[in-house]
């Protein structure tokens, strides 16, 4: 009997563990589910909740009774380090492993910039995103300051500007970045050109091109000494590592976990796969981007493998959907409007990721409240 410990209750924590279960691993062996947050957050709408669309209850639900119709075990306590055959928890207690799926996500990156943790806030949970909507409805609020411009950025930017404009407030949003354009990350000059123009039609305004070197009670400071002024700085300028101690070959830049061709995180055994925003998965010059559905596909194939060794043949190695080299994203800019990217010369004005997110929550709200 073989005992398998996912770590993280994400987008890929949650595939392993259906995965495991599907496959009937959990029933000829024993599977322990370990989450510090026995929940799940659906990402792609966080910032949805900024705006008043969504409300908390739409996009975070717990785990526990999923874990608990399916026979795993749930320990509500986080991992700190990931050794060969034991996971460690936050209290010292261990846990000991035939196989582990390592899924615990990302943290923000504050680079070390003074002020930066301490006096931003970041909006990647959905408590973050209904308290920064509620200070824009409580008129506590008339600027703020975004700082990166990717993803969540321009995501968190144009909720905040369209609840403005519902709610007939005055509210000035700058976004800022040491790139030149926004989601300029993806390689696509029309998404980035169309993001901007975009925004700039919600009344957004831009400071590109400057890193911040400080954040300060009421703006931050950029490179060149000039300063942007704002009620409330929020900082979404990128991601790091989930903060699991790991041997050091196992830990790329940034605290992620590097993983092999099969998912294997090197130095632990050969038994411990990793998955999702957890990891960099990095081949040639493409790297697999932190997207929802690479989550689930890269769990997914971690599982299988584990699967395949246990039966005695051979793993499948992981191909990335999604790179740096062939972006593929849905982008909502509110309720109204939206941004479609594929692959580096193409971006549509579109509202099919609206669409596309909605059904997907629903799958998700369906499975954790006893509809598997």
């Amino acid at each position: 009997m073989a005992r398998i410990v996912v770590v993280g209750s994400g987008f890929a924590g949650v595939e392993a563990v259906r995965r495991l279960t599907g496959l009937g691993l959990c029933e000829r062996g024993e599977c322990v589910w370990v989450t510090s947050r026995p929940s799940m957050v659906f990402l792609p709408l966080v910032p949805a909740l900024v705006s008043r669309r969504y409300r908390p209850e739409d996009v975070e639900w717990s785990v526990e009774a999923y874990a608990g119709r399916l026979g795993v075990s749930l320990v509500a306590k986080r991992a700190t380090a990931v050794e060969e055959g034991r996971i460690r928890l936050e209290d010292g207690e261990t846990i000991d492993f035939d196989y582990a799926v390592i899924a615990a996500g990302a943290r923000p990156a504050f680079y070390g910039v003074p002020g930066a943790e301490e006096l931003s806030l970041t909006v990647y949970g959905a408590e973050e995103a209904w308290r920064l909507g509620g200070m824009i409805e409580e008129g506590r609020i008339q600027s703020m300051v975004v700082v990166g411009a990717g993803f969540v950025g321009v995501e968190v930017a144009a909720e905040a500007l369209w609840l403005a404009r519902r709610l007939g407030r005055e509210l000035r949003v700058t976004l800022v970045d040491m790139l030149q354009e926004p989601l300029q990350l993806l390689g696509n000059e029309k998404a980035s050109r169309l993001a901007r123009r975009l925004l700039e039609e919600m009344g957004a305004g831009f400071r590109m091109g400057q890193p911040v070197t400080r954040v300060y009670e009421g703006g931050v400071e950029l490179k060149d000494g000039s300063r942007v002024e704002g009620d409330v700085v929020i900082w979404s300028a990128g991601l790091r590592g989930p903060g699991i101690e790991a041997p050091r070959e196992a830990l790329a830049r940034g605290g992620f976990l590097r993983v092999d061709e099969y998912l294997r995180v090197p130095g632990l055994g050969g038994r411990v796969y990793a998955a999702g925003d957890a990891t960099e998965f990095r081949r040639g010059q493409c790297v697999a981007l932190k997207m929802a559905r690479e989550a689930l596909r890269s769990a997914a194939r971690a599982v299988n493998n584990i699967a395949a060794r246990m039966q005695g043949a051979g793993e499948k190695p992981y191909h990335p959907l999604i790179t740096s080299c062939r972006p593929l994203a849905g982008i909502t800019l509110g309720p109204e409007e939206g941004i479609l990217v594929l692959g580096k010369r193409l971006a549509l004005r579109s509202n099919l990721a609206h669409w596309y997110h909605e059904r997907v929550r629903r799958l998700y709200q369906e499975l954790l409240a006893g509809k598997p």
